[in-house]
């Protein structure tokens, strides 16, 4: 408390009285007490000092009592930013070799006496006294702002006042700065406060490499001297029990009367203006701009944010800001969730509830599209509708970029109608890509909507380069940096604190170096700032207001940077343990401030300066008390803070939380916790859930190849048959969306066997489904029947609708594969209703193309196309990749029977693209065959032959028994050349013998009529022809029998060389083409019978 003293005594002028005062005892708690008399007998005898001190003590109020810095107690320990000095006594085994010990002893006490009362002075603490050195700390327990000058200053003075004593003395200091543990060490019978770390031991060094009379300090405290250091480098040195070598200063002297240094003048009215014109382009042409405010920590950049607000607000603009923190941030609050919500009139405290009638109203509104509803849904992460979230997951990632591309921009077009816009994003030097990338969505909007987007960042860490500038679609961008203020704008910003002595804030002014946040911090600490003093570290300043605070407002502000820069009373009242803290105080100290219903630190280095302070067992223990309020809430804040307690379950816990994202099929929120917890050390079974997790979001995701390899880590370390049949299973699902047929088989039996171990039947009943899938791509009929069997009987057997569902697919694929269509129509029926009566929707989707399809084929191809539609405006709402990519070739298949050849082609298109997109190559072989033959009917001869190429040798690779034989029938028709016709149709012939799925055979024999009716081979074209009816005569299918019909016919009218039109069946078969509404058949235009 002495220094702090000495402080008050010295704002009053009346310094010299500073020892008298220690010397009777007297603290701030006796000064009320004193009277006249009683300065006249401690030694103040001069009149005008003792009425000056008297009045200084009526002006002290109980307020400013309770406001003396408040140390930690000793016995709690603490992580503090100090500055360690080491003052040795030079020559001394030469003196106690020439003094006897009494001698010595006084000497000793002389110099102890001397270099302890400087120390004091300069607000430091004597640590201890180790021989004829003394340690000494400046930081703990009080800080100052400007802890490392004074120690430079002490260290100047105590070699001054050394040789002035008699005998002449001298000695060599070194100074050294850093994080230290503050505490009491020691035992039960002994125990002492004091500092260990790092820059205690390289004070220590830099003590026993200097010499008589020199001041070796370390680098960081040359620089945070800055232009108060007078002296020199001695190079780099290497430092006994450090790892890494370390600059080494001699500190000469501290500089007199520096100037401020002189920065290049950006005032914020130039700024101003800047943003004035800005706004006035944008009303005037209703198109917007792009600003990114740069500036180092504190400069101003939050500031000028509100001013630039707020002369928006006088133009008619309306306002939407967030601010992306580094951690800590609720769930659906982000920086972009914020500014949707705030567009959408959604307050902080709004729940899910709100948020969900919100969100529809602005759909009837028109604000959103209906066909965007779920994009709006997950922007604001509310819950889907029952289903569609299931479906939503499989999505890539340029779709769903896309979608809330799209509902950001109907968002701001639609505010933008009613009034200007300014967006405000803060600090997006801690963005995520994904933030990143929204920001740039809004960027682009604003090239045609009266909207201008306003953002900061640090110098360091600017994350806007070209590349983002380049997605911005052209956005007019530019950037501002901040320099530090200049001095007019500086004490334009004091004038408010003119209560403060005048002395006092010419210091801070010029400490503050025109860093608004350095000046704000130092106007509130006035109480123990010295004149000629420069800017410290901002941790510093942290450290010395946290110090300046009551003891419990001290450690609910430590506690606080434990949640993060934003945080609500609640959880910081629960981690406190407190029914109820009152919180204003912590709002009077300007290191926090209200955001709504929550509080938020003034900056971003406030929280990381307090957090700095907790040592680790106080960290530990405050995350874990985080975790636990969290448990209920928030299962990914759980985690991470139980992450950062060091806790033994954070692998779980992240485990679990990034489950429940699954489940929300939020796969890109649920990787990253993934990789987290397979960085940390878990127990083996907790690994493998988290290896199969991954597994199982890539797999989703499209990402075949590494859940292939995930899948593998996992079996590696199944140790239990339930281990084993989910990791193969997950194997063989990967398998399978690879087109790794066998491998996928040979998995799902071992899969199998571990199921029936363990007796799980829902197991069996999953690995089942995904045999029959496996099989139905092979053409293993039986077998596909016989696996879904199973899988029907158990799903029954379980309840599990899903499940249930997935097997009568199977039914419908086994039927598919015999080209049996009518049934497959029935089981594919059957799996829509269940579907759509348990709201399954990517089950649905699926069902739905397969439908489409089998329908087309039994020729109800209105009907077939309607499904179509349907699965395809299912898949693109709620991000089905692979249900899409397959109904936009069942639609291609419609469109084509239909005659609307363009739509058909366009069709096939986005099927091959999606398919090559997320590398499901044998439905690319498949949209490629199809796309090639329907360009052979529109009179594309050249583009069918190289998009059959394509196809064909997809399909030979991947899909053989699948699409094998119609891409070589379709890239047949393409060719020219009849060897080449000839031996691509004989390959197809030769799979049909090795069994294929069904819907080969439907277009392979008609494809190669056409072959052979174009080459006038009539015995081949009706050979072909009667192949395809002897496949499907066990179910006769009408369109099918018709372009039977019309090879046979066609052959025979080449035979009698007759125009097919004055065939004996011409009339009849035309007519019940007609009948059908088909101008299409699977030969060609229905129409070729005429030519």
């Amino acid at each position: 408390m002495s220094q702090d003293l000495r402080g008050w005594l010295s704002a009053n002028g009346l310094n010299e009285y500073a020892q008298a005062f220690i010397d009777n005892k007297i603290d701030f708690s006796i000064l009320p007490d004193l009277t006249a008399e009683d300065l006249i007998e401690i030694g103040v005898t001069a009149v005008g000092d003792r009425r000056r001190l008297l009045r200084a003590i009526e002006q002290l109020d109980s307020a400013h009592t309770a406001a003396e810095p408040e140390p930690t107690a000793p016995h709690e320990p603490a992580r503090r930013q100090v500055t360690v000095m080491f003052a040795d006594l030079t020559g001394f085994t030469k003196i106690s070799s020439e003094l006897d010990a009494e001698d010595l002893h006084a000497l000793l006490n002389q110099f102890f006496s001397k270099v302890d009362n400087v120390v004091e002075k300069y607000g430091g603490r004597i640590d201890k006294h180790i021989g004829d050195a003394v340690m000494a700390v400046f930081g703990a327990p009080i800080s100052h702002t400007n802890d490392t000058e004074r120690a430079a200053r002490a260290a100047a003075e105590i070699h001054a006042v050394l040789p002035t004593l008699s005998p002449p003395l001298s000695c060599h200091i070194g100074i050294s700065s850093g994080q230290v543990i503050a505490s009491s060490t020691g035992s039960q019978s002994h125990t002492e406060y004091t500092v260990t770390g790092d820059g205690v031991n390289l004070a220590s060094r830099l003590t026993d490499i200097s010499a008589a009379g020199e001041t070796l300090v370390s680098h960081d405290i040359q620089r945070a001297l800055g232009p108060l250091f007078v002296g020199d480098s001695i190079g780099v040195k290497a430092i006994k029990g450090l790892n890494e070598p370390v600059e080494v200063w001699r500190l000469d002297r501290l500089a007199r009367n520096i100037r401020t240094r002189r920065h290049k003048f950006i005032g914020r009215e130039r700024e101003m203006s800047i943003f004035s014109a800005t706004f006035d382009r944008c009303q005037r042409h209703g198109k917007g701009e792009v600003h990114i405010v740069l500036g180092e920590p504190g400069i101003g950049k939050t500031h000028l944010s509100e001013q630039v607000a707020e002369l928006a607000t006088s133009l008619s603009y309306t306002i939407h800001n967030g601010v992306v923190v580094d951690f800590g941030a609720r769930e659906g609050h982000s920086a972009i969730q914020t500014v949707a919500r705030s567009i959408l009139g959604l307050e902080a405290s709004d729940g899910a509830e709100t948020g969900a009638a919100v969100a529809k109203d602005a759909i009837s509104r028109g604000w959103v599209s209906p066909s965007n509803a779920a994009h709006l849904n997950a922007l604001l992460e509310l819950e889907q509708d029952p289903g569609l979230a299931e479906v939503y997951a499989v999505m890539d990632n340029k779709t769903r970029l896309r979608g809330r591309r799209q509902v950001l921009e109907e968002l701001l077009s639609a505010s933008s109608q009613e009034s200007p816009l300014l967006i405000q994003i803060e600090d997006i030097h801690w963005a995520t890509p994904d933030i990143l990338t929204a920001c740039s969505h809004i960027a682009a909007a604003t090239r045609n909507i009266p909207c201008v987007l306003m953002m900061s960042s640090r110098v360091e860490g600017d994350p806007i380069d070209r590349d983002w500038q380049m997605a911005t679609d052209g956005a007019l961008v530019s950037k501002l940096e901040l320099a530090p203020m200049g001095e007019d704008h500086v004490r334009q910003l004091v004038e408010e604190f003119r209560a403060i002595d005048q002395d006092l804030l010419e210091t801070c002014v010029q400490r503050a170096g025109g860093n608004p946040l350095f000046l704000e911090q130092l106007l509130r600490n006035t109480d123990v700032l010295k004149q000629e003093s420069v800017p410290g570290s901002i941790q510093g300043i942290v450290q010395s207001r946290l110090d300046a605070l009551d003891r419990t407002s001290r450690t609910a502000l430590q506690a606080a940077s434990v949640l993060g820069q934003r945080f609500s009373p609640e959880v910081l009242n629960f981690i406190l343990g407190e029914g109820h803290l009152d919180t204003s105080n912590l709002i009077r100290s300007a290191l926090i401030r209200e955001a709504g219903p929550d509080l938020m630190f003034a900056h971003a280095l406030i929280r990381d300066g307090s957090y700095a302070t907790l040592v680790k067992s106080e960290r530990a223990r405050l995350h874990r008390q985080a975790a636990q309020w969290f448990e209920d809430r928030d299962a990914t804040l759980r985690a991470q803070h139980l992450d950062r307690a060091g806790a033994n379950n954070a692998a779980q816990a992240y485990l679990e939380a990034a489950d429940k994202l699954i489940q929300a099929f939020r796969f890109d929120d649920a990787s990253p916790l993934i990789e987290r917890a397979l960085e940390l050390p878990s127990p083996a079974g907790v690994r493998f859930d988290l290896l199969c997790a991954r597994g199982e979001t890539h797999r989703l995701q499209g990402l075949s190849n590494e859940a292939l390899e995930e899948f593998k880590d996992a079996a590696s370390l199944a140790e239990t048959d339930e281990q084993v049949a989910r990791a193969h299973t997950g194997l063989a699902q990967a398998a399978r969306q690879a087109s790794l047929y066998q491998d996928a088989l040979e998995a799902l039996d071992i899969a199998e066997a571990a199921a029936e171990r363990c007796g799980s039947e829902e197991d069996v009943a999953q690995i089942n489904y995904v045999r029959g899938n496996v099989y139905f791509p092979l053409g293993r009929n039986t077998e596909a029947l016989k696996a879904n069997e199973r899988a029907l009987s158990l799903a029954r057997k379980l309840e599990s609708a899903r499940l249930e569902v997935g097997a009568l697919s199977g039914f419908g694929d086994a039927n598919f594969m015999s080209a049996t269509m009518k049934t497959a129509t029935g089981f594919y029926t059957q799996a829509v209703e269940r579907a759509r009566e348990k709201g399954l929707v990517r089950d649905l989707a699926a069902n739905l193309h397969n439908l489409s399809v089998a329908r087309s084929y039994t020729g109800d191809v209105g009907q077939g196309r309607a499904d179509a539609n349907e699965a395809i405006e299912i898949s693109q709402t709620y991000f089905a990749f692979v249900p899409e990519c397959v109904a936009q070739t069942c639609l291609g298949v419609a469109e084509t029977f239909l005659g609307s050849l363009d739509r058909a082609l366009e069709a096939f298109g986005v099927s091959a693209e999606i398919a090559e997109r997320v590398g499901a190559k044998r439905l690319e072989a498949q949209a490629l065959e199809h796309l090639a033959r329907t360009q052979v009917y529109a009179g594309q001869a050249g583009r069918a032959r190289e998009t059959g190429l394509r196809a064909v040798e997809i399909a030979l690779e991947h899909g053989r028994s699948f699409v094998g034989p119609k891409a070589l029938s379709a890239l047949a028709m393409a060719e020219t050349d009849p060897d080449e016709q000839t031996r691509l149709l004989k390959l197809g012939s030769e799979i049909i013998a090795e069994g294929c799925v069904g819907h080969s055979h439907l277009h392979f024999y008609p494809d190669a009529s056409v072959v052979m009716l174009a080459r006038g081979d009539w015995d081949a074209a009706i050979e072909y022809a009667d192949g395809l009816a002897a496949f499907t005569k066990n179910e006769p299918l009408p369109m099918v029998d018709l372009s039977i019909r019309q090879a046979r016919l066609l052959a025979e009218s080449g035979k009698q060389n007759i125009p097919p039109s004055q065939h004996s069946g011409f009339a009849d078969l035309n007519e019940q083409f007609a009948a059908m509404g088909i101008t299409q058949s699977l030969l060609g235009r229905a129409d070729f019978l005429a030519e």
